[in-house]
């Protein structure tokens, strides 16, 4: 490994472990103080997934937007809806497909974990020039693709 790739290689490792410590502060500071980083990636996942007007999800498509398998996320929804954070039923026209939603408690959750992110945003572009900021996004666009592929 080079010097470059090993200094690569160290902002990858600590930029990560930095935002994940970061995320899990904020959540136990946030009104859901019982969920997981996991946890709150799945409710984001059901929220971005959601195609109906209810705003349920698919269970495939949110394990898919997870890159997950449907008994992983299976898992997940147990937790997540005997907690109060979810609510899981079967299709009506199709008894097969199961679908989540989310509930109050974790509408509440996501709002609180959107701000942490919008603040950690603008405090990271606080301390980078307007170039800066194009040249991180345009790098940070190859590497998401980059590990999109793998």
């Amino acid at each position: 490994m080079t010097q470059h790739e090993a200094q690569l290689n160290g902002f990858l490792v600590n930029v990560f472990n930095d935002i994940l410590r970061l995320e899990e502060a904020s959540i136990r500071k946030g009104p859901c103080k019982n969920l997981s980083v996991s946890e709150m990636h799945v409710l984001e996942a059901v929220e971005k997934s959601s195609v109906d007007a209810s705003g349920a999800a698919g269970m495939a498509e949110v394990a898919a937007h997870l890159s997950i398998t449907s008994g992983t996320l299976s898992v997940a929804v147990k937790t997540l809806e005997q907690k109060g954070y979810l609510v899981r039923s079967r299709g009506s026209r199709d008894k097969r497909r199961v679908t989540v939603a989310l509930t109050p408690a974790a509408r509440s959750a996501l709002e609180s974990h959107a701000a942490f992110h919008e603040t950690l945003v603008a405090r990271a572009a606080a301390r980078l020039s307007e170039a800066e900021i194009a040249a991180l996004s345009t790098a940070l666009a190859s590497l998401h693709a980059f590990f999109a592929e793998l």
